[in-house]
């Protein structure tokens, strides 16, 4: 069958069971599968339930003897693309391979569009934002462990979700894990969950986010530059072993789960460096996506802040208003070392404060190092001594936070240690000062 299918131009791979063929489609997701009924180890029917559970729409072509055709017939109702009855031509063969493979290839074009619409719906059509759809497009339906990297605010998260969205595991959770703020005494339960009574404060079995995500499920591990040395080993064990038990059990969780890692950090240097576990990057970058910073993609600024204006005025019950000219070159001259997070919230307080238009005025004063309007300036002079103060030092110190998030390339760790405070007080700093233009997450 191999020699068939490469003398007719085709690329293949084989597997003599079903567990190795599974592994094999793991890392090398095909156009299309050729799967026997009877093997040793698992059964077709097994695989092809695994297959599709992974990829729904995955052609899977049944090679079955004249015995075993009402289980073909199953596997069809099941999803499978055909079957064919052995012994079989081998031009029969071969024409029902190039139509599972055409139609994955329509299928992929169409997953292609799907992608772009998604992503450029969500941050722009600009060329970096061209490319970083590509990317999304071409690991999205395998089950490769995905890292992104970016700065704070760039929109990591949202590439996360369209991965999940256009992977095959879109039916299952999506869990977010902010390993940056697990406690190191608390990580074994936050990862794998924990029996009643394992430890002093356990009143009843708490189900860890890796066993939520266990059946086909995507695990999103944000801030994972943060994550201690302990937490690294346990992830890694986890990882690899693909089973966990929880803390206080004996019970063996089979993991059946697909991981994407977010970090701002240099975490490939950390790696080579010994700050981070190098076997534990490589075992989580299978693919690596940088997410371009804002001001590396000055024309998507004109759309996002639309969009945030339009959801802000639609959240306060009011009607559309527009951004002037003058305030669009204002924001796309912005260097935006907040990202698109800063972008969101200096739109949101633009949607609070403005009537009939946006105007430079109202935005000014929410930009980073931006000078006040004089008509504003004039306002805060007026005001009592006691509020000109506590305007003052709101100012500095937003600017100090966010000059440190800048410095450190948006590692929330490294601008606590810039500034001398503890990790804990510098992310309650930062969420109170970007959140008094709402939620911050982007």
């Amino acid at each position: 069958m191999r020699s068939i299918l490469v003398d007719a131009g085709f690329d293949v791979m084989e597997a003599q069971a079903g567990e190795p063929g599974l592994e094999l489609a793991s890392r090398h997701p095909p156009d299309a599968v050729v799967l026997d009924m009877r093997m040793s180890g698992i059964g077709g029917e097994e695989v092809l339930r695994r297959l599709l559970q992974r990829d729904r729409r995955l052609p899977i072509v049944i090679a079955t003897a004249y015995g075993t055709i009402t289980g073909a017939i199953n596997a069809i109702k099941e999803g499978a693309f055909e079957y064919l009855t052995k012994p079989f031509r081998n031009d029969q063969f071969v024409d029902v391979v190039k139509r599972a493979v055409a139609r994955r290839a329509a299928l992929h074009k169409q997953s292609a569009e799907n992608v772009r619409a998604d992503i450029f719906g969500l941050m722009g059509k600009s060329a970096a934002i061209q490319k970083l759809a590509d990317e999304i497009e071409a690991v999205a339906r395998s089950d490769y462990s995905v890292v992104v990297q970016g700065e704070t605010g760039s929109g990591k998260e949202i590439v996360a979700q369209s991965l999940h969205r256009h992977s095959g595991r879109v039916a299952k959770p999506f869990i977010v894990v902010d390993c940056g703020a697990i406690a190191e005494s608390l990580i074994n339960s936050e990862f794998f969950g924990h029996e009643k009574g394992a430890f002093t404060g356990a009143a009843a079995r708490h189900c860890g986010c890796f066993e939520a995500a266990a059946k086909g499920g995507t695990i999103f591990l944000d801030e994972i530059g943060n994550l201690s040395i302990a937490g690294q080993k346990a992830l890694l064990r986890a990882l690899e072993a693909r089973t966990i038990h929880r803390v206080g059990g004996s019970e063996q969780i089979s993991l059946d789960v697909r991981v994407i890692a977010a970090t701002n950090d240099a975490l490939k240097e950390r790696a080579e460096a010994g700050d981070f576990r190098e076997d534990l990057y490589y075992r989580l970058a299978e693919y690596v996506i940088s997410v371009p910073p804002l001001r590396a993609r000055p024309e998507d600024v004109p759309f996002l802040a639309e969009r945030f204006l339009v959801q802000a005025r639609d959240c306060l019950g009011q009607a559309p208003i527009d951004i002037d000219a003058k305030a669009l070159e204002l924001l796309q001259a912005h260097h935006w070392p907040g990202n698109v997070r800063e972008l969101r919230n200096v739109m949101r307080r633009a949607a609070l404060t403005s009537a009939d238009a946006v105007s430079a005025a109202h935005i000014a004063d929410r930009l980073n190092r931006a000078p006040l309007p004089p008509s504003q300036t004039q306002m805060a002079a007026a005001a009592p001594l006691r509020d000109q103060m506590r305007y003052q030092v709101r100012a500095v110190e937003r600017d100090a936070v966010l000059d440190a998030l800048n410095r450190a390339k948006g590692n929330k760790a490294e601008a606590a240690r810039l500034l001398g405070v503890d990790y804990k007080t510098y992310r309650l700093k930062l969420k109170r000062l970007e959140g008094e233009g709402g939620d911050i997450r982007q």
